[in-house]
């Protein structure tokens, strides 16, 4: 499963700190408002639970979707995108 979040924030602060959070979660920025990267509900929990702290829900917003890998994989772009939409797994073999 991939995340896909986008959000129409405002405050200079707190988009900053929204897209350095999304990078801590290991999400890439593909757009100025868009990230892409792997997880699933958790995840997506985690970051709408952190973004209700951070923004003014009366003018700002952030969704975050929860889409299958194919869906990423099949992505067309026009453009360049800001960064990979997609990167396999990193599998650590100990």
């Amino acid at each position: 499963m991939r995340i896909i979040v986008v959000y129409d924030i405002s405050d200079n602060s707190s988009r900053l700190k929204i897209a350095e959070r999304l990078k801590g979660f290991g999400l890439t920025r593909v757009q100025r408002s868009a990230f892409v990267g792997p997880g699933g509900t958790g995840l997506a929990k985690d970051i709408a639970r952190l973004s209700r702290r951070m923004i003014d829900e009366d003018k700002d917003s952030l969704i975050v979707f929860i889409v299958p890998n194919k869906s990423v994989e099949e992505a067309i772009i026009i453009g360049k995108a800001m960064g990979p939409l997609y990167t396999s797994p990193r599998i650590w073999v100990l």
